[in-house]
């Protein structure tokens, strides 16, 4: 079972700052394969203009490195939110 002080520690412990862990499963292989959600509230703002949005474009999911952790495999998987600038 997982609080926010475990999601908190896992995130820190991974060293990517502005996302958070999701979930952590065991894959058959003893890898573990990590999710991740963009946390950093920012995110939402328009990079030309810094408007926030409010309207998602799509999600996509993308792997950002994969690290040994314990002499296994350690699987990130980051899903992210794209945003639409509604601004002209």
């Amino acid at each position: 079972m997982t609080n926010d002080t475990d999601i908190d520690a896992a995130t820190m412990l991974l060293d990517l700052e502005g996302l958070a862990v999701q979930a952590v499963e065991v894959l058959a292989d003893g890898s573990r394969r990590v999710r991740l959600v963009t946390a950093a509230e920012t995110a939402a703002a328009c990079p030309s203009c810094g408007v926030f949005s409010t309207l998602v474009k799509e999600y996509v999911t993308t792997r950002p490195r994969d690290v040994p952790v314990a002499s296994r495999r350690l699987l990130l998987q980051w899903r992210k939110r794209r945003w639409c600038c509604r601004e002209p």
